[in-house]
C-alpha cells in the first residue's frame, strides 16, 4: 500500500511539472503547423503561386491619406483571403500592397483569381477610390525556405504581376496548359511574350479574362492582421 501510494504521489509530480511544457509546446507548434502545411504541398507535387497587387495603391495614398490606403488594404486582404480559402489554398505573406498565395491545384488557383477578380469589380469605391487588383501566376516546384517559398516559380509570378492589366490575371503557360478552359464565363486570351526583368526568355503568357455575364455575390470575411510587414518584391 504504502508502495502504491508514492508512485502515485511521483505521478502527480511528474503531471504538475510537464503542465507547463506542454503548453508550450502547443504554442510553438503553431508555427509548425504552418511550416508542415507548406511542406505537404510541395511533396504533393507542383505548387501555384499567386500574388495579388492593388492598381495605384501608391496614388491612393498620396491623394487619400493612410485612411484611404487602410480601407483599400482591408477590403484587398477580405476579399483575396476569402477566395484563397474558399480553393483551399494558403496565404503566404502579405506585402505591402498586395499578398502572396500558394495552391497545391492549379484549377483552384484560377477558381480563387476569378472570384477576386469578380468580387472586386463589385465592389463600391472606397473613400473615392476604386479597389482595383491585377494577379500574377506560375506553376512550379518552388523550394520551401521556413514559412516561405522561393525560386524561379516565385519569381515569375512576382513579375509577371504588373504586368498584368487593372482586373486580370497574367499566367504562365504552364498554368494554362494545366487549367485548359476556366470555370464560368471566364476564357484564356494568348498575349505571348513579355518583357521580364531579369530573365532573357521569358515563357509564353495568357491572361484571364472575366466574362461579362457571371457575377459573383460573395461576402468577404473580415480580414485578419496582415502576417507580415510591408516588404518590397
Amino acid at each position: 500500500m504504502v508502495k502504491r501510494t508514492a508512485k502515485a504521489k511521483r505521478a502527480a509530480r511528474a503531471r504538475r511539472v510537464s503542465v507547463p511544457f506542454l503548453l508550450a509546446a502547443r504554442l510553438l507548434d503553431v508555427r509548425a503547423t504552418h511550416r508542415a502545411m507548406l511542406e505537404r504541398f510541395a511533396k504533393r507535387g507542383a505548387i501555384a503561386i499567386m500574388f495579388t497587387d492593388i492598381v495605384d495603391f501608391t496614388k491612393a495614398t498620396e491623394t487619400g491619406g493612410d485612411k484611404a490606403a487602410t480601407r483599400l488594404l482591408d477590403a484587398h486582404d477580405a476579399v483575396v483571403e476569402t477566395h484563397v480559402r474558399r480553393n483551399k489554398g494558403r496565404i503566404v505573406k502579405s506585402l505591402g500592397d498586395g499578398s502572396m498565395a500558394a495552391f497545391n491545384d492549379p484549377a483552384a488557383a484560377v477558381r480563387a483569381a476569378i472570384g477576386i477578380l469578380e468580387s472586386v469589380r463589385d465592389l463600391p469605391p472606397v473613400r473615392g477610390w476604386r479597389l482595383r487588383i491585377r494577379i500574377g501566376m506560375d506553376l512550379g516546384k518552388p523550394s520551401r525556405r521556413g514559412d516561405d517559398y522561393i525560386g524561379h516559380t516565385v519569381n515569375l509570378a512576382a513579375r509577371l504581376t504588373p504586368r498584368a492589366r487593372p482586373g486580370e490575371a497574367l499566367v504562365t503557360d504552364a498554368v494554362k496548359i494545366a487549367v485548359r478552359k476556366p470555370d464560368g464565363e471566364a476564357r484564356w486570351e494568348e498575349r505571348g511574350q513579355v518583357s521580364l526583368k531579369g530573365l532573357a526568355n521569358p515563357p509564353k503568357t495568357w491572361r484571364l479574362k472575366l466574362g461579362r455575364a457571371q457575377r459573383a455575390q460573395v461576402k468577404p470575411k473580415a480580414s485578419a492582421s496582415r502576417k507580415k510587414p510591408a516588404r518590397s518584391r
